[in-house]
């Protein structure tokens, strides 16, 4: 299965998850940028304004083929209960996302997933096969490789030989 994991994140929290998703699954890797929200305090102040006023910025998506891949995952950290604006952007920009398309998440805890699946789906009315949150203040490594081995499961795709 030719597998897609696109992201956005500000401060790597959801790069590590994206990596260690794309480790498992032998799948290209890609990231979303927006230069609005820089790694810094103002960076961090106008991420929380905007993302309650809902406000999408400009964004940065590598030119992509998404038909060639069956599965993409689109990760992105949870800002004020909804994905975060970079990625809210790509979704209210995006066409068709290969044949199948789940959700990663990181949070700290306060964030339901399901308020963050409903954004997408207005923003994109196309299906959505699973979507996962991972806190990150709250959960072990343990316990976030554990969940990870399970959305994979339950996305019905085999990691390749050698990774665990």
């Amino acid at each position: 299965m030719k597998t897609l994991v696109i992201y956005y994140s500000r401060t790597g929290a959801t790069r590590g998850v994206a990596e260690e998703l794309a480790h498992r699954l032998d799948a290209v890797l890609t990231e979303i940028t927006s230069p609005r929200f820089r790694l810094n305090p103002f960076g961090y102040l106008r991420a929380g304004f905007d993302s309650v006023r809902g406000k999408l910025p400009p964004i940065v998506v590598p030119e992509l083929d998404f038909a060639l891949y069956d599965l993409v995952l689109v990760g992105a950290p949870i800002w004020t209960s909804y994905p975060a604006l970079p990625v809210r952007s790509f979704f209210a920009e995006a066409g068709t996302l290969g044949r199948e398309t789940a959700l990663f998440f990181t949070c700290e805890g306060h964030s339901p997933v399901q308020a963050a699946v409903d954004e997408v789906r207005r923003l994109w009315p196309h299906t959505i096969k699973d979507a996962i949150s991972i806190n990150m203040k709250e959960e072990s490594e343990v316990a976030r490789a554990n969940a990870l081995l399970d959305f994979t499961v339950r996305l019905g795709v085999e990691p390749p030989a050698g990774t665990d």
